[in-house]
């Protein structure tokens, strides 16, 4: 008698309120299923976080108008056809789509200037919910030509004003020649401004694996970017080799750039910090350093 009264107070309980008819979602409007809808060309998306060559996180930009700082303009996007594995065949050939989409949106080749590539391509979580466009987009450098710099200029048809020239370069021990041991940022500075540094020109290594020997990799891009800031200073490279004043230095070519399918490192000519420069060293030839 007892064990019958407690089920009937349990079922009772359970009965529905007054006035519904126990239906939990009758009547409400399910939510809408998720999308992603790319930015398009020339739109512009703010994503301070973003290293050049690294995959960013698509979750952490945001699209803003343009005429308010950004870090991205987008050249182009496209979408995928296989999943997104980031050191992959598909993947590099996206990118080569960007790299020829960003120099024909800049007007020429876009390692020449003071920029850096951005490609987003979907997470395997967006990819399985359906997500399948990749982004592509550039930056203007910050003071180490792999991080971006808050902007709200425009860069389309800009490469001649984003032009890499004079740089100055900031880093660790100083040698009594006053060389730089280490360089930690390369920032970029009208050449009439006292500097140590001049961008030179780009140089594209062959196709093959990442040289595993970093001393090996130095020696031959240093040997190559020479070539080239002999060819800038009109002199040949035995009267580059004996003056003592103009050196050889390279940024780019890393790991994470390699696996892209980028092989570029950019050429400068440095002089000594003791001796800066205010002017360019293009056609100088056998002339001494310019007096700052």
């Amino acid at each position: 008698m007892l064990l019958g009264v407690a089920v009937a107070v349990v079922v009772a309980g359970c009965g529905a309120p007054r006035g519904t008819d126990g239906n939990l979602v009758d009547g409400w409007a399910l939510p809408p299923a998720p999308s992603y809808v790319a930015p398009r060309a020339g739109q512009c998306l703010n994503d301070p976080g973003f290293t050049a060559f690294e995959r960013p996180d698509r979750a952490s930009a945001t699209t803003v108008d343009c005429a308010r700082e950004h870090t991205v303009e987008v050249v182009a996007t496209g979408e995928l056809r296989d999943p997104p594995v980031w050191d992959s065949d598909a993947t590099r050939t996206v990118y080569a789509a960007c790299d020829a989409s960003a120099s024909a949106y800049v007007g020429g080749d876009w390692h020449t200037g003071r920029l850096l590539p951005y490609l987003s391509v979907p997470s395997e979580q967006g990819w399985r919910g359906g997500v399948r466009a990749w982004v592509c987009g550039l930056a203007e450098a910050a003071d180490d030509l792999f991080l971006p710099k808050q902007t709200s200029e425009p860069l389309h048809g800009r490469l001649r004003e984003l032009a890499l020239g004079c740089v100055d370069l900031d880093g660790g021990d100083l040698t009594a020649d006053g060389f730089y041991r280490s360089v930690d940022a390369v920032l970029p500075v009208p050449c009439a401004q006292a500097h140590d540094t001049e961008f030179v020109g780009v140089w594209a290594a062959p196709a093959g694996a990442f040289p595993a020997d970093a001393q090996a990799l130095n020696a031959t891009v240093s040997k190559a970017c020479f070539t080239q800031v002999a060819a800038f200073m009109g002199v040949t490279e035995l009267q580059l080799y004996q003056r003592k004043d103009v050196y050889t230095f390279w940024d780019g070519l890393t790991a994470a750039q390699w696996r892209l399918g980028d092989r570029v490192a950019h050429c400068f000519l440095n002089v000594s910090t003791n001796t800066p420069l205010r002017t360019s060293l293009r056609g100088l030839g056998t002339k001494p350093l310019p007096q700052g």
